[in-house]
């Protein structure tokens, strides 16, 4: 064939051919790389629950003393590991808010959770007024896991304000704390590779425990509900024999009045 006609066909390509395997079958195509996790992603596990409707998402405070020098923890002075209130993360007006939210404002964890950010209030006035060592400095770290969504954490330093809130305008109770932090102190962090049993063996005791209770609660109902029916049947008893509401015999014909008893009719 001419040269001049070789320039005008278009280029071919080489066939490709299937790759086999053992069983003489084509190799199955690999999977499509899943996307990339998001910090949205992760904000939107942390709302995640069981099947028993119980939040998924565990959040840890631990205040710190770290040396000035090295920066290295000296001393731990308080931690709290909880997953009972629902934890959310909003930007509002470029800082980052990270809001806890109890059912109760009367939860035990919610209320070492203020001792905790009270005292490292007082670490951190201490400190930038020179009342103790300059050796070491407080530090707050609060770390956020969905545990739904495996690797995934959000970790925060030092709120630089706090507040506590109802969690609707609507709402008497204060059940709601509120801290702001710096947007270089709050971040998303994602490790397909963690392992889940890292998770804090108080978390895991605290599910066990709950499951626990839960458990022991669905198999004492009958008991319940049978010892709760046999005391209605009592009461109705002591009704149907002239027992009144409170448990006393009803005197037929009893004349009672206020100060001076009333004289009985004739």
């Amino acid at each position: 064939m001419p040269e001049e006609l070789k320039q005008d066909l278009p280029e071919q390509t080489e066939a490709v051919t299937p790759e086999y395997g053992p069983a003489g079958q084509p190799e199955p195509e690999a999977e499509a790389e899943q996307p990339p996790i998001t910090p949205d992603d992760i904000i939107k596990a942390l709302w995640d629950k069981d099947s028993h409707g119980d939040n998924l998402t565990v959040i840890n405070f631990a205040l710190e003393l770290l040396d000035t020098l090295t920066g290295d923890v000296t001393k731990k002075l308080a931690e709290l590991t909880t997953r009972e209130p629902i934890v959310s993360v909003f930007d509002i007006g470029g800082y980052a808010t990270l809001r806890v939210t109890y059912k109760y404002a009367t939860a035990t964890d919610f209320s070492r959770m203020l001792t905790i950010l009270e005292d490292f209030a007082k670490e951190l006035t201490e400190f930038s007024y020179g009342k103790h060592d300059d050796a070491y400095v407080p530090r707050l770290n609060v770390t956020v896991r969905p545990m739904s969504l495996k690797g995934a954490m959000i970790t925060a330093i030092n709120p630089i304000f706090h507040n506590v809130q109802p969690h609707d305008p609507m709402y008497a109770e204060c059940n709601e704390l509120q801290m702001l932090f710096t947007p270089d102190t709050l971040q998303f962090y994602y490790d397909p590779d963690f392992d889940d049993k890292a998770v804090s063996d108080q978390v895991r005791a605290e599910i066990a425990a709950e499951e626990s209770i839960r458990t022991a609660a669905e198999r004492k109902k009958p008991e319940d509900e049978a010892y709760q029916a046999e005391r209605e049947r009592e009461a109705k008893e002591r009704m149907d024999k002239d027992y009144n509401l409170s448990g006393g015999h009803v005197i037929k014909e009893a004349y009672h009045g206020f100060g001076k008893d009333r004289e009985k009719g004739e």
